[in-house]
């Protein structure tokens, strides 16, 4: 019974600041990885997607004519 009760104290004791500043800092971590993952998808895609399918003498055909 006196296990019990010394368990109570403990977890009522509990410092209130650093729960909110926990809170905090795992919001701001959660909002940095957000802007992070944001960052990435906004960036240009430099793939050469208009050059898939053609052949290597096309491409310089191409090039040579431009």
């Amino acid at each position: 019974m006196k296990r019990r009760y010394t368990y109570k104290l403990l977890v009522q004791s509990e410092e209130k600041s650093r729960n909110i500043l926990e809170m905090a800092i795992y919001a701001l971590v959660a909002i940095s990885a957000l802007v992070s993952i944001w960052q990435f998808a906004e960036q240009p895609n430099a793939l050469p997607l208009e050059n898939i399918g053609r052949t290597s003498q096309q491409l310089v055909g191409a090039e040579i004519a431009s």
